[in-house]
């Protein structure tokens, strides 16, 4: 992408949410902080995803300011000056021209001046937009913008994140662009494991294959890899990837890269050099079912009118209870098994969640201007699918041959004007295929 190209794409943004603000507003939008792991050593930097949407600049200690009156609408970016000396430890930094360079802004200021400013353009301003989640290390900051408004007379207050979230929950071509590559990526990766993964392999090091693949292509990791083996694949956010693989055990990897901040997340379930046992075999079948049936669905959202983001999680709760039903997992009809949520108790969590810039993103589930209805599915929206069955190993209940399994499968789906895109397509789901890639 070209810096001109850039530009244009940030200007759009800006001007999406400008016209979001209400005459006589200003919004405030924050870097990430650099975060201490320990003593003097520093968390590799990761940019808040709200400032990276709308500057593209990847230092701390910078600020947007969207000032919007009857008469003009003013931008003014903040970030660190350059100083050679900190440069020599810790790196180049963009400085005043650079900054101006990379964002496409002409009012550039020192991020030490920032509330000398904010006193200066918050005078006349009647409703402040700021990112109240901003984290903990900036709570002096945001205590003191808080007294600037206070002193301001500022009458109303928003979280920035309610106007961006929506922005946010439709991606343009470039996102899509780069969660594309991001999800071939992640593929390529789980293919990797299927192969390494073996008995007696630590599952650290299967974890380590997966973020060396990233690495090595430009990527690193969205969130936690969940490399779980056996009973571990039954704690949904297991990431201790600390236990040893058996032969026979299941393997469910939950794992996805980011490319230039956007995430991908996939998850597979496969047995440690065997094929699927008979019991295995029946709950995986049965979470492909419900997740292949759901996909179906999400492809109808341009076809049909209506389809809502529950209406997916409501025919995954249908497949697997009936499915559990007739393995005699549960009891009773469907409409009780659903009514009195019986299939809690094996599928706890929803079957999906916006993906962008977060692998949680932002964006409302709720439909806007609505009484509560669920969002309506459309173009540019990115989900995922992800049903899954987790039946706990030291429940005397369950039949013994179920006991530790815990499957889940997931895939990253966009919605388009024709249909859907599957953005994980290239690695394999079906029985079969799987058998043949761990080579059983």
């Amino acid at each position: 992408m070209t810096l001109q190209i850039l530009h244009n794409l940030l200007e759009i943004r800006q001007r999406k949410f400008i016209e979001l603000m209400e005459t006589g507003s200003a919004a405030l939008f924050l870097a990430a902080p650099a975060l201490h792991r320990n003593s003097d050593v520093e968390y590799n930097f990761r940019q808040d995803s709200s400032f990276w949407y709308f500057t593209s600049f990847n230092e701390p200690e910078s600020a947007l300011l969207i000032i919007k009156t009857k008469t003009e609408t003013k931008k003014v970016f903040f970030c660190r000056v350059r100083e050679k000396e900190k440069e020599i430890w810790t790196g180049y930094r963009a400085g005043l021209d650079g900054a101006k360079h990379i964002t496409g802004i002409d009012e550039v200021y020192e991020f030490k001046s920032l509330e000398d400013y904010l006193e200066k353009y918050l005078l006349g301003i009647s409703h402040f937009y700021f990112d109240t989640t901003t984290p903990n290390s900036h709570s002096f900051l945001r205590n003191k913008i808080a007294e600037i408004a206070r002193n301001k007379r500022i009458q109303r207050y928003t979280n920035t994140q309610n106007l961006v979230a929506e922005l946010r929950l439709f991606k343009d071509d470039y996102e899509i662009s780069l969660m594309r590559e991001a999800a071939q990526i992640s593929a390529q990766a789980h293919l990797l494991a299927m192969k390494e993964a073996k008995a007696g392999v630590a599952e650290y090091l299967i974890e380590g294959k997966i973020q060396g693949y990233f690495r090595e292509h430009n990527a690193d990791w969205a969130y936690p890899s969940i490399v779980a083996g056996g009973n571990n694949a039954t704690i949904l956010h297991y990431v201790n990837n600390n236990q040893k693989l058996e032969k026979g055990k299941l393997l469910l990897i939950d794992a996805g890269c980011e490319r230039d901040y956007y995430a991908s997340d996939i998850t597979r379930t496969f047995p440690v050099e065997s094929k699927y046992n008979s019991a295995q075999k029946d709950i995986y079948e049965l979470v492909l079912k419900s997740q292949k049936a759901c996909i179906e669905r999400c492809a109808l959202a341009t076809k049909e009118e209506n389809i809502s983001f529950d209406s997916i999680h409501d025919l995954a709760v249908k497949i697997l209870s009936q499915g559990l039903i007739e393995l005699k997992l549960l009891s009773g009809t469907l409409e009780e098994v659903i009514e009195k949520k019986a299939f809690r108790k094996f599928y706890m969590h929803r079957t999906g969640h916006w993906l962008g810039l977060d692998v949680h993103d932002l964006g409302s589930y709720i439909e806007p201007h609505t009484d509560g209805l669920s969002r309506i599915l459309r173009p540019g929206m990115v989900t995922t699918v992800e049903p899954g069955l987790y039946f706990d190993p030291e429940d005397s209940s369950i039949p013994k041959d179920f006991r530790g399994i815990g499957v889940r499968i997931e895939d990253d789906v966009l919605i388009t004007n024709n249909g859907i895109e599957v953005l994980t397509k290239d690695i394999p789901k079906e029985v079969s295929e799987i058998e043949s890639i761990i080579g059983v």
